[in-house]
């Protein structure tokens, strides 16, 4: 099963990091909520529905944890006409379903226009860590074995 995850970038690539003034902005707004500690991932927050739907579904919930990345470049392959995009100060949404018009996620769009001074579109992606948007994730292992227990 592949991961879907929607993306949302300015129309122009961007030469200044504006992803702190995007973390901030996002946290006030409700958007996003505080940092997973030791993660490059953020929750929702309490107002994330405003700016994106829930998907028409008999499902009262999500099955899985929502992720909003905010990263300062990603590269990926478009939906349509699969080229590959570069593009700064994006922010990226996984685990959520995704419902099409893609218009319907116009209202973070906006948001995201107002506080960047920049116009931004939406699009989505897939297996979006092996298209160089997420960062690594750390993969941690203990041994349990009783040889290494002192």
């Amino acid at each position: 099963m592949t991961t879907t995850a929607l993306i949302f970038y300015p129309e122009t690539f961007i030469g200044f990091n504006k992803t702190q003034l995007l973390k901030r902005r996002l946290t006030a707004a409700g958007v996003i909520g505080a940092r997973f500690k030791s993660s490059p991932v953020f929750p929702v927050g309490q107002n994330f529905r405003q700016y994106i739907p829930k998907a028409k579904s008999i499902h009262r919930y999500q099955s899985g944890v929502i992720h909003i990345q905010i990263q300062a470049v990603g590269i990926w392959a478009t939906t349509v006409g699969r080229t590959l995009l570069e593009r700064s100060n994006i922010v990226l949404i996984e685990g959520d379903a995704i419902e099409f018009p893609l218009e319907r996620y116009t209202p973070l769009c906006e948001l995201l226009d107002h506080i960047t001074g920049d116009r931004y579109r939406v699009d989505m992606t897939n297996e979006p860590i092996r298209h160089g948007i997420a960062e690594d994730v750390a993969a941690y292992m203990v041994n349990l074995s009783s040889d290494s227990i002192i």
